[in-house]
C-alpha cells in the first residue's frame, strides 16, 4: 500500500508506515479506507464538521445516516465502526464513543429494523457439483483462448475442492499483485502420486507460516482439480518463472474475484434467472463441507472443520493434518459428491 494512504489513515501521527502497513493485509487497509471514506461522505452530505476524536453525537448521526439513508446493513455498519475505532487507536485518540452504550443501542435498533423489513436480503448460496458442471459447459462454449479457459476453470475447481476464500488465491487487481498474498506457482507443490499441495502464505486466521491445502484427483464428470491445474501449468509460463500468479492470462493480466463474479453471473443467468445473483466467489468456501454435512455421520463434523480450516476447539488450532490424512478426508467428500449427485 502507498505511504500516502497509510498517512491519511494515521492522520499525520509519527508512526512507522512500513511496520504499520505490514500489521494488516492490504485488503484490511482497503476496508479501513472505505470506512474512513464513508465517514467523510457523511460529514460532507450533512455539512457536519468532522473532528478527531469523533464525538458521540457525530457517531450517532453517522449510524443513523448509514442505516436509514444509505440503507447499509447492520453488519456493514458494525464493520465500519470497528475500523473507525481502529483509526482512533492508530492515532492514539480516545475511541470510547465508537463502542459506548449509545452506539451499541443504535446498532441494535438497526438490526431489529431488519426483521420488520418486507424484503429480506438473501444470503449467497453454496456452489454445487451440478452447477460446477454447468459452469464448465458454458465455459467450453465460449470463443475464449485455451489458456483463458484453463485459467478460469482451474481457479474454479481449486476454490471448490480446496474450500478456499477466493481472495486467498486471486489478486485484487487485474494489473498488479502482492507476492505475499497471491497464489504463485512457487506456492504449488506437485507430488508423484498425482496430488498437490498449495501454500496459503497469509490465511485470514494469520496462522504462523501459513496453511497447506491438499488437493487430490476427482475422477468424475471432468471436474478434476489436479488435471486442470496441471494443464494450466503446461500452458502457462510456470516452467520459466515460478514467481508469477497461477491464474494469469496471456496478456499479462490476472483473474480477480470481481471478474470471476461477472463470469459466474453470465454463465448461470440463463439457467437460474435472478437466482444467479446469489452465486459469487463466496459460494466456493462452503461447497465441500456442505456436501459432507448433507450426509451426517459420526466424526464428519471434525472433518468438515479441518478441511475448511475453521477453528472450533482450541486444541484443533494446533493440529496439523498430514497430506495422507487429508487424502482420507477427501475420499469422504468424493463419496458424498457421487452419492448426492448421481448424474
Amino acid at each position: 500500500m502507498h505511504d500516502h494512504r497509510i498517512q491519511r489513515i494515521l492522520g499525520g501521527v509519527g508512526l512507522f508506515p512500513p511496520l504499520i502497513s505490514a500489521a494488516f493485509a492490504s485488503s484490511t487497509w482497503d476496508k479501513i479506507t472505505s470506512a474512513l471514506n464513508t465517514l467523510e461522505k457523511f460529514s460532507a452530505s450533512k455539512n457536519v464538521l468532522l473532528t478527531w476524536p469523533v464525538p458521540s453525537v457525530i457517531v450517532s448521526g453517522f449510524i443513523h445516516w448509514a442505516a436509514l439513508e444509505q440503507k447499509l446493513t447492520p453488519n456493514t455498519i458494525v464493520t465500519y465502526m470497528s475500523h473507525i475505532k481502529l483509526i482512533h487507536k492508530l492515532r492514539f485518540l480516545d475511541y470510547s464513543a465508537c463502542s459506548d452504550a449509545n452506539c451499541r443501542y443504535l446498532i441494535r435498533g438497526a438490526k431489529n429494523l431488519v426483521f420488520y423489513s418486507p424484503v429480506q436480503k438473501q444470503n449467497k448460496k453454496t456452489m454445487t457439483l451440478p452447477l460446477l458442471r454447468i459452469f464448465g459447459h458454458e465455459l467450453a462454449k465460449t470463443n475464449w483462448s485455451t489458456l483463458s479457459k484453463s485459467v478460469i476453470w482451474s481457479a474454479v475447481l481449486t476454490g471448490f475442492f480446496g474450500s478456499f476464500r477466493m481472495g486467498e488465491l486471486l489478486p485484487k487487481y487485474a494489473d498488479s499483485f502482492n507476492i505475499h498474498e497471491t497464489l504463485l506457482w512457487s506456492d504449488v507443490k506437485f507430488f508423484s502420486d498425482g496430488s498437490l499441495q498449495i501454500h496459503n502464505k497469509i490465511p485470514k486466521n494469520r496462522t504462523e507460516g501459513g496453511e497447506f491445502i491438499s488437493l487430490f484427483k476427482f475422477p468424475h464428470h471432468h471436474c478434476c482439480p489436479i488435471e486442470a491445474i496441471s494443464n494450466l501449468r503446461s500452458l502457462s509460463s510456470a516452467n520459466k518463472d515460478v514467481a508469477i500468479p497461477v491464474f494469469a492470462f496471456e496478456n499479462g493480466r490476472f483473474l480477480t474475484c470481481a471478474l470471476l463474479n461477472k463470469i459466474m453471473l453470465k454463465f448461470f443467468k440463463p439457467h437460474l434467472g435472478i437466482e444467479a445473483n446469489l452465486y459469487t466467489c463466496k459460494s466456493f468456501r462452503s461447497a465441500l463441507p456442505s456436501v459432507l454435512a448433507s450426509l451426517p455421520a459420526d466424526g464428519n463434523e471434525k472433518f468438515i472443520k479441518r478441511w475448511g480450516r475453521w477453528n472450533s476447539k482450541a486444541f484443533e488450532r494446533y493440529i496439523r493434518l498430514s497430506h495422507l490424512a487429508k487424502e482420507k478426508i477427501f475420499k469422504k467428500f468424493v463419496r458424498a459428491l457421487t452419492l448426492g449427485h448421481n448424474l
